[in-house]
């Protein structure tokens, strides 16, 4: 079985209901853990990284639990990165999770078996556990899975020789834009990460993941996604690093866990409905699109922010 990393710094709670989520896995006692936990950046944060790591000092329920203690803070780039590298490396597969990801008890049994499928598939960079909301009209599907063009970091498992294989992940926005790979991506309904990608090149915001899942584009790569999600985040309260923002908008109903056996042979007959309805949702409204292409987004959202704490109330 591939071991599971999770990364975490300051949001105690939100750790702890990861970690008692995954516990609460069908194959927990079989699967070694890794903590992953960054050094304090400021004296206040210390005592909060310091419970977390009293906790994980104590944990059971898993078939090992690995600490790896940050004594300084290498930030969100650095210590995931180095951890990434060091558990690919002596295992060869992991399944990669942030502190805010609540997994179903069948969550470990999904990637594992996805990441036995698909392993000489060249075509399949991941299998993912996070599926978008669109529990209305997956409700009925009997199928497990569908593809997906881009990775859903909340939750997937990946192997080292497929991340190898994709070489240094650069942001080349400037070059995939001249070559009209982003106008491409865009119609495949990819206009949030082309959008990121710009974001992250300009230095308005961080965006690995839309660095990565352009290039996953440009090599025709695809990601696996469960019908019913095996992941909810807990983490868009306010309460992240990266980002402050509140929203409710992807909220799912986690799989009940009752199935452990997962059929990988052919996806679902509704993957284009279900892709069309996931990009909806990942690039917003007519307005949100629309400042989307015009580059303007990252500038609207602070605008909106702005206004949020003046008028929380939204009057």
């Amino acid at each position: 079985m591939a071991p599971v990393i999770v990364f975490t710094y300051t949001r105690v709670e939100h750790f702890v209901r990861t970690i008692e989520s995954l516990k609460n896995n069908h194959l927990a006692h079989g699967t070694t853990l890794y903590v992953v936990s960054d050094g304090p950046k400021h004296d206040s944060h210390a005592p909060l990284v310091q419970r977390i790591r009293d906790y994980t000092d104590d944990l059971t329920g898993f078939g090992e639990v690995v600490r790896l203690y940050r004594e300084k803070n290498l930030g969100a780039d650095v210590s995931p990165r180095l951890a990434e590298e060091q558990v690919l490396s002596d295992h060869g597969k992991a399944i990669i999770m942030e502190d805010d990801n609540i997994s179903a008890s069948n969550y470990l049994d999904f990637i594992n078996q996805g990441l036995s499928h698909f392993e000489n598939d060249p075509s399949v960079f991941s299998i993912c556990g996070y599926r978008p909301a669109i529990d209305q009209i997956a409700r009925d599907d009997k199928a497990d899975f569908f593809f997906y063009p881009w990775n859903v970091s909340w939750g997937f498992g990946v192997w080292k020789k497929k991340i190898d294989a994709l070489g240094s992940l650069l942001n080349k926005y400037p070059e995939h834009k001249l070559s009209h790979l982003l106008n491409r991506q865009n119609m495949a309904g990819g206009l949030y990460v082309s959008d990121s990608l710009r974001r992250d090149y300009y230095k308005q915001k961080r965006f690995p993941d839309a660095v990565l899942c352009t290039e996953m584009f440009k090599n025709g790569l695809r990601s696996v996604l469960p019908t019913r999600s095996k992941i909810h985040n807990i983490g868009l309260d306010g309460s992240g690093q990266s980002s402050r923002k509140v929203t409710s908008k992807f909220d799912v109903i986690l799989d009940d866990g009752k199935k452990n056996k997962f059929s990988f042979d052919a996806e679902s007959k509704e993957s284009m409905q279900y892709k069309r309805v996931i990009s909806a949702i990942f690039n917003g409204g007519v307005s949100t699109r629309l400042f989307r292409r015009l580059g303007l987004y990252h500038q609207a959202s602070e605008i909106n922010s702005l206004i949020g704490k003046i008028m929380p109330s939204g009057k």
